[in-house]
């Protein structure tokens, strides 16, 4: 599975993109910190909440979902068994081991437990799922209340670079216009959605169940 492969492969390195940004992370890649933010805010509006971190990698968004957000447990998963690796590790150094778990898996396939979650995340991971409606409807199927799922807008230069650079890996990127956004929650089972900006770099999309 070629993004199995490398997400295990660059674990290390996208780990540092939370653990140490650097300024130029900060400015380019602002998205990314945008994107958790706003998500940490939608949690603390659920107290307590039970959170299924999908595509979690290297631990950082979940253990702010504990620590900032005051979920009361988090449920990780991911591809790549070394991200895993990494994420149990970051919660053991902050503490928050007990509430934040993390397996290896397809979270098509993979059934992590414990009942429904109040809020299924997927923060990063549909630049690299060619069929998100299929994931969206199966994070529904594993939530409660909301589904919130971050998806990249096109911008020309950036998908240039972004392809080259995924493609010598053996990684494919994808893209998406706010209009195929929503259809994705539409076809999911979601009656709508509501899509927060994340800087121009793309969207944070949330459906709500019930």
């Amino acid at each position: 599975m070629e993004q199995r492969d490398f997400w295990h492969k660059h674990a290390r390195q996208f780990a540092d993109l939370y653990d140490e940004p650097t300024l130029v992370n900060r400015l380019f890649r602002r998205a990314l910190y945008l994107r958790a933010r706003q998500t940490i805010e939608r949690i603390q509006g659920v107290p307590g909440a039970a959170v299924l971190d999908v595509g979690s990698g290297p631990g950082r968004n979940s253990v702010l979902f504990v620590k900032e957000a005051g979920a009361s447990r988090v449920v990780g998963v991911d591809l790549a068994a070394d991200m895993v690796r990494i994420a149990r590790e970051l919660a053991e150094r902050h503490g928050v081991a007990d509430r934040c778990s993390f397996a290896q898996g397809d979270i098509m396939t993979f059934d992590p437990g414990g009942g429904r979650f109040d809020v299924a995340v997927a923060l990063g991971v549909m630049d690299y799922v060619a069929d998100p409606a299929a994931m969206l409807a199966r994070m529904r199927e594993l939530s409660r209340r909301e589904v919130i799922a971050s998806f990249p807008a096109f911008a020309p230069l950036r998908v240039a670079q972004r392809r080259i650079r995924y493609a010598l890996g053996g990684c494919r990127v994808y893209w998406f216009w706010k209009s195929e956004i929503e259809g994705f929650f539409r076809k999911a089972g979601f009656a709508g959605c509501e899509l927060l900006p994340c800087s121009r770099a793309g969207w944070l999309g949330i459906g709500r169940i019930g």
